[in-house]
């Protein structure tokens, strides 16, 4: 019987030559518990003669340790970065909800669409904030947020051109 791991991470087990059964066990990637696995059954198969040298076994055991550091590490990491995402997406709600009220001019996702209005709500889309604006003539466009070119308090007032 012969056993062979190529540099993926299969291991290829090939029973007898008249069998011509093959199986393969894949692992994506070596954790904790397996490595705890390799030691205990090291430790289990020594020669008794010839014991294990302690320098070998405190490089192991150090090895262990940092492997069960950076395990910690990357879980802080995932839970660092999903806080992130939850606080950015709050924040860009609350701007939004800061404009409420506002008249705003921007350009649609189009690039050459102007649009102006009153902000009257501020809404989650897509994974993006967009601003609901109602324009002069009565209809809600969404807008995004990005896309905002000016911000005034209130309404311009247009100048109307007298004749004499």
């Amino acid at each position: 019987m012969s056993n062979t791991i190529d540099r993926t991470g299969s291991a290829n087990n090939t029973t007898g030559a008249g069998s011509g059964s093959q199986s393969t066990v894949t692992n994506d990637a070596l954790g904790k518990d397996d490595f705890l696995q390799l030691l205990v059954a090291q430790m289990q198969n020594q020669d008794p003669l010839n014991p294990t040298d302690s320098k070998d076994s405190i490089a192991q055991l150090a090895q262990f340790s940092s492997l069960e550091q950076m395990n910690n590490i990357s879980a802080s990491m995932n839970s660092l970065s999903q806080s992130m995402t939850y606080f950015s997406q709050q924040s860009s709600l609350t701007q939004g909800a800061a404009m409420i009220g506002k008249w705003v001019s921007g350009v649609d996702t189009d690039g050459e669409t102007a649009i102006e209005g009153t902000v009257e709500a501020v809404k989650w889309l897509e994974g993006d904030p967009k601003l609901q604006i109602r324009k002069e003539d009565g209809t809600l466009v969404d807008l995004e947020m990005s896309m905002i070119t000016l911000v005034k308090s209130q309404q311009p007032v247009s100048v109307a051109t007298v004749t004499p």
